[in-house]
């Protein structure tokens, strides 16, 4: 049975929340750190980082001139992104709050609203999607930006031919002498009922080669076709301004929504 959405994943600490940048640092998302500061310069310094993880795009943005919000439901990457704002000089200002994408409490004439790398895709009922872009949109300022990134859909319902999930695996140092992660995607599987791709991974980590924590987890994401954002906007006082495949030429994995306020 699948979770109701699929941020599970994410809740505690484990081996994939404790090293998230390292691990997620896809090839797929290079670039979207520039399009956001670009876009951010554009049209005003009132920002929020939904479903921020460890806050990467909110510390990009960062200046003192801006009025930052990050907010994301895991408690171990909120604890994790109050600590480092508590502890490394200049980083701020950015507030911090622990919500849901799909019961944030609008704030209001805000200028953009970035939901970054997949953060959309882990409201796995059209419901919680429809409750989040509803709320989102309220809280922006006319004319300003929601941008949502999802995987591309079709890549998420096909079937992935065994070597291509072998590909997903991989063995890599850590900076502290001796450590490793090893990473091995065990299974993809797509439940076209309920539109969600599951794909279950381990991760081990290794001293001097040698397994010392074993751990197993899945990630769910829904499969958000393009005509759901286009409903999503023409029921909530919006318009798509610009659609990509990817923050860079060359990428084309990707689903990227830029979405104003009208």
């Amino acid at each position: 049975m699948l979770p109701e959405d699929g941020t599970a994943f994410y809740a505690g600490r484990g081996i994939a929340t404790a090293l998230y940048d390292r691990l997620f640092a896809a090839p797929s998302i290079a670039g979207d750190l520039d399009y956001y500061r670009a876009l951010s310069a554009a049209l005003g310094g009132r920002i929020v980082d939904a479903a921020c993880g460890t806050g990467r795009i909110a510390k990009a943005l960062a200046h003192p001139g801006r009025r930052i919000l990050a907010f994301d439901s895991s408690p171990f990457f909120i604890a994790g992104l109050k600590r480092e704002l508590a502890t490394t000089p200049g980083m701020g200002p950015i507030a911090v709050r622990a919500a849901r994408l799909d019961t944030f409490d609008a704030t209001g004439a805000v200028d953009l609203i970035a939901i970054g790398y997949y953060g959309f895709a882990h409201l796995l009922t059209a419901g919680a999607r429809e409750a989040c872009f509803g709320r989102l949109v309220e809280s922006l300022r006319r004319g300003g930006r929601l941008v949502i990134h999802v995987p591309r859909h079709d890549l998420l319902t096909r079937h992935v031919p065994p070597a291509e999930l072998a590909g997903l695996s991989f063995d890599r140092p850590l900076p502290s002498g001796g450590l490793s992660i090893r990473q091995d995607a065990e299974s993809m599987t797509f439940d076209p009922g309920s539109g969600v791709r599951t794909i279950r991974m381990r991760y081990r980590l290794l001293r001097d080669g040698t397994v010392f924590r074993d751990e197993r987890a899945a990630l769910h994401y829904a499969a958000v076709p393009p005509a759901e954002i286009e409903g999503l906007a023409c029921r909530h006082r919006a318009r798509i301004v610009r659609t990509m495949a990817g923050f860079q030429d060359g990428v084309d994995s990707e689903a990227v929504y830029e979405i104003e306020r009208t």
